[in-house]
C-alpha cells in the first residue's frame, strides 16, 4: 500500500488520452533512480514506437540526486511523474504506479533499456491473440549486443537453485538437468512459454497484474519478478517468450556481477523466495542444504569480487619486491638459490614498508578507480614507496640496506610497472583515454543527416578524448562519394561487420536520429564476439550513452585563472626539460649531421618560419635537410627560443589570446594533425596551460611521434 508520508506526487495529466479514447491501449511504468540520461533516452524510444497505440507512461523516481524530474519534465510533459522523499525499493515503487495504470496492458520496464520501433505493436498484438497469456517478454540483449541470459529464466526450485549455487549451470550450459536456470537449452529466437521473463521488461495484462497486487515490496531489489511471475502461473494464466522484437539493456548481469551489495542484495532475494514458497515443503536437513548453498555462493561472489579488486595492487606489490631481490642478486652476485638464505629475516623491514608505502600511494593517487591504467599515477607510487622507504630505514640503523638496492629497485619498478601501464591502456581498442594512449580509439559514426556533421565537430572538440574518427556509416544504401566533415562516407549499415574490421574501429556511434532503433540492434548482433563498444547518440547531441556510463559531448567552459604552465615549477621544470632534452639529442645527431653539413654548404637555400615577430632562418639541404632542419630547431630550443611542446609556430599567433612559447607539437598541433583545421581549436590550448605537467608534454610528443 503506498503510504502519503513518504510520497508527493506531481499532477501532470497524460496528454496522449483523446477525448474519444478514455482507456489506454498499454500503461507504461518505469522506475528511476539517478539514471536520467538512460531514461530520456528509454522515454525516446517509446515515443518513436506508440504508432496508433495510446499510451500512458508513469514515471516512479526513488529520490534521484541527480536533478531527474526538472530535467525530464521539460523534455516529456506527456509523462506522469511520482516522486518519492525515499528510495522505497524496485516494488514497491512500482506498485506505486501500478495502482494508477488504467490501460489495458501494463508494460514494466527498466530505465536503461532501449526498445525497437515494433516493440510496442509486437508484444500489443500477441497479446491480443493470446488470451490466455497472462504476461510475456522480448529478447534482451547485453550492451555488446550478446543473447542476455535473463530474457527467460525457469523457477528456481531446490534444485535449480542448486545447481545455479553450486556452479553446475556454468559447466553444463546445455543441461535441462543440471543447468535449468536460465534455460539455455531453448534458442534464443524460439519462441515458448516459459516460467519466468525479466523485471526489466514485462508486457502484463493490467487487470490480471492488480489482480496479483503488483509486486511483492518484501523483496527490494532483484527477485519480486521471479516471485511475481510465480505467483502468475499459480493463476492459470500463461508467460510467452517472444523473441520477434529486442530491446537493449545497458547494465544487465556484466555489471552487477562486480558490485558487492549486488551480490549479497541478491542472494539474500534468493533466500527470501526459498523462503516463501518451499520451506514448508522440505526437510529441514535439505532446507540446510539449500541455505548453505546459498551463503556459500555469496561468499564465493563476493571473494571474486574482492579478489578482482585487489588483484592489481598485489601484482605491483609482487613485482616491486621481486625487483627487490633481483637487486640483491646484482648487487652481492648472489647464486640465485642462495638469496633466501642470505636474504636475512631484517631486510623484511624493506619489503613491509614498500608495500604499506605503496599502498597509501596508490590510494592518494586514485591508482586503483578512475586513475587504475595512468602511468604517471603508477610512477609516483613506486617513487614514494622507494623513496619513503629509504628515508624510513635511514634512521632505523640495525636494517642497514644497501641504498643502491633501492635505487635499482625504484628506476626498474617505476619503469616497469608504467611501461605494463601503458601496454594494457594501448591495447583495449574500445577507450578514449586522453592521455597515455598513444593510437587514437578509432570509431565508426553510424548515421548521415543534417545532424551528423555537428555531431562530427562535438566529437573533436573534446580536448580530453582521444578519439579519431575512421568514417561515417549511413542508415541506407548509397552509391554516392561524399565527405562529411573531411570524414568520408565509406559505405551503408548493411557493410558494418566488414567495414568495422577493415577500419581496425574500437566502437561504434549510433546516431539515433538518423538510424532506426531496429537496425542498431540489428547491427550490434552483426558485430557481437568482435570487442566493440557501442554507443547510442540521442537526437539532441548533448551526451553518448555507453555500456554503463555517459559521456557528455559539450565541454563546460571553465576559466581558470591560475593556470599551471605559469606556474614557477613548472616553467622551471619544462625549461630544464626541454634544455637537457635538446643537450643530448643535439650530442647524439652532431657527428653524424656536422660533417656532411659543412661538406655541402653551397648547396643549401633557406627558407622561414615565424615565432611572433621573430622569424628564424632553416637549412633545406637534400638529402640530409630534414636532419638539419631538426639540428636548428634543436638549437633554438637549447637556448630557448622555442619548446618541444608548445603554441602552434604561425606568424599571426601574436594576435591569439593564449600567447606562449611556440612549439615543434602541441595538443592543438597534434589533433590537427589528425583531423584537419579546428574551428575551436584555441580549447585544447587552454586545456593544455590549464592542465600543464611534464607528463602531459611527454605524452604529446609520444602521440605525435607514432601518429606522423
Amino acid at each position: 500500500m503506498i503510504q502519503f508520508n513518504y510520497l508527493r506526487f506531481v499532477n501532470h495529466e497524460v496528454s496522449d488520452l483523446s477525448p474519444a479514447q478514455h482507456t489506454p491501449d498499454i500503461s507504461l511504468v518505469i522506475v528511476n533512480y539517478n539514471v536520467k540520461e538512460f531514461l530520456a533516452n528509454l522515454l525516446t524510444s517509446v515515443d518513436q514506437a506508440r504508432g496508433e497505440l495510446v499510451l500512458e507512461t508513469f514515471v516512479v523516481d526513488n529520490d534521484s540526486s541527480d536533478g531527474s524530474i526538472a530535467y525530464l519534465r521539460r523534455r516529456f510533459p506527456h509523462v506522469t511523474f511520482i516522486e518519492n522523499r525515499d528510495n522505497v525499493g524496485f516494488g514497491r515503487a512500482n506498485n506505486q504506479a501500478i495502482q494508477k495504470a488504467t490501460g489495458k496492458y501494463t508494460l514494466l520496464i527498466n530505465p536503461d533499456t532501449l526498445i525497437e520501433e515494433d516493440t510496442l505493436r509486437v508484444m500489443f498484438d500477441h497479446m491480443e491473440a493470446h488470451p490466455n497469456t497472462g504476461a510475456a517478454g522480448c529478447k534482451i540483449l547485453n550492451p555488446d549486443g550478446t543473447f542476455a541470459d535473463e530474457s527467460r529464466r525457469t523457477i528456481p526450485t531446490p534444485w535449480n537453485a542448486l545447481g545455479k549455487v553450486l556452479g553446475l549451470a556454468t559447466l553444463f550450459p546445455k543441461s535441462k538437468m543440471l543447468a535449468g536456470y536460465y534455460m539455455n537449452w531453448l534458442d534464443e529466437n524460439t519462441p515458448s512459454e516459459v516460467p519466468v521473463i525479466s523485471g526489466s521488461f514485462m508486457f502484463f495484462r493490467t487487470d490480471v497484474l492488480k489482480e496479483l497486487d503488483g509486486f511483492d515490496e518484501r523483496f527490494f531489489m532483484y527477485g519480486e519478478d521471479i516471485d511475481l511471475c510465480y505467483r502468475l502461473s499459480q493463476t492459470g494464466k500463461v508467460i510467452d517468450y517472444v523473441p520477434s522484437t529486442s530491446i537493449i539493456h545497458y547494465k544487465g548481469e556484466s555489471t552487477k556481477k562486480d558490485n558487492i551489495d549486488y551480490i549479497i542484495i541478491f542472494n539474500k532475494a534468493l533466500y527470501q523466495f526459498f523462503e516463501k514458497h518451499y520451506s514448508y515443503s522440505y526437510t529441514l536437513l535439505f532446507r540446510m542444504i539449500i541455505v548453505s548453498g546459498i551463503v556459500i555462493r555469496g561468499v564465493i561472489g563476493y571473494a571474486k569480487t574482492l579478489l578482482r579488486r585487489v588483484s592489481q595492487p598485489l601484482i605491483d606489490l609482487a613485482i616491486l619486491n621481486i625487483l627487490v631481490f633481483v637487486a640483491f642478486i646484482l648487487r652481492y652476485g648472489i647464486n640465485p638459490s642462495e638469496v633466501l638464505e642470505r636474504y636475512e629475516p631484517r631486510y623484511l623491514v624493506y619489503n613491509l614498508c614498500i608495500a604499506v608505502l605503496y599502498i597509501i600511494a596508490g590510494k592518494y593517487y586514485d591508482l586503483y578507480g578512475t586513475n587504475r591504467h595512468s602511468a604517471t599515477a603508477v610512477l609516483k607510487a613506486t617513487l614514494f614507496a622507494i623513496i619513503g622507504t629509504a628515508v624510513i630505514t635511514y634512521f632505523l640503523r640495525e636494517y642497514a640496506f644497501s641504498r643502491w638496492i633501492l635505487i635499482m629497485a625504484a628506476i626498474s619498478g617505476a619503469l616497469l610497472l608504467s611501461t605494463l601501464r601503458l601496454i594494457k591502456k594501448n591495447t583495449r581498442r574500445s577507450q578514449q583515454f586522453s592521455t597515455g594512449q598513444f593510437q587514437p580509439s578509432r570509431i565508426l559514426v553510424v548515421g548521415l543527416n543534417d545532424k551528423t556533421a555537428d555531431l562530427i565537430r562535438k566529437i573533436r572538440g573534446r580536448v580530453d578524448w582521444n578519439y579519431q574518427i575512421a568514417g561515417v556509416v549511413s542508415a541506407q544504401s548509397t552509391s554516392e562519394t561524399e565527405e562529411i566533415e573531411r570524414i568520408p562516407v565509406v559505405g551503408d549499415i548493411t557493410q558494418i561487420a566488414s567495414l568495422s574490421r577493415y577500419h581496425k574501429v574500437g566502437q561504434v556511434f549510433f546516431l539515433v536520429d538518423a538510424v532506426t532503433h531496429e537496425q542498431v540492434l540489428h547491427a550490434m548482433t552483426q558485430l557481437q564476439g568482435m570487442d566493440l563498444a557501442f554507443k547510442i547518440v540521442p537526437n539532441t547531441l548533448d551526451y553518448i550513452i555507453g555500456k554503463s556510463n555517459v559521456e557528455y559531448l559539450d565541454n563546460i567552459p571553465v576559466v581558470d585563472v591560475q593556470l599551471l604552465y605559469y606556474s614557477t615549477w613548472n616553467r622551471f621544470a619544462k625549461r630544464n626539460f626541454d634544455l637537457f632534452l635538446s643537450i643530448g639529442l643535439l650530442a647524439l645527431l652532431t657527428p653524424f649531421l656536422l660533417i656532411p653539413w659543412l661538406l655541402t654548404l653551397t648547396k643549401r637555400d633557406e627558407f622561414r618560419y615565424y615565432t611572433g615577430e621573430q622569424s628564424y632562418v632553416l637549412l633545406h639541404l637534400l638529402p640530409y635537410g630534414r636532419w638539419i632542419n631538426l639540428y636548428s630547431k634543436l638549437i633554438y630550443i637549447g637556448t630557448g627560443k622555442i619548446s618541444f611542446v608548445g603554441a602552434p609556430m604561425k606568424p599571426d599567433r601574436k594576435e591569439s589570446l593564449l600567447y606562449y612559447k611556440h612549439g615543434l607539437t602541441g595538443l592543438r598541433q597534434y589533433h590537427e594533425l589528425r583531423s584537419g583545421p579546428l574551428e575551436e581549436g584555441e580549447h585544447f590550448e587552454l586545456h593544455y596551460l590549464q592542465n600543464y605537467s611534464i607528463w602531459l608534454d611527454l605524452d604529446i610528443m609520444a602521440k605525435s611521434l607514432l601518429n606522423k
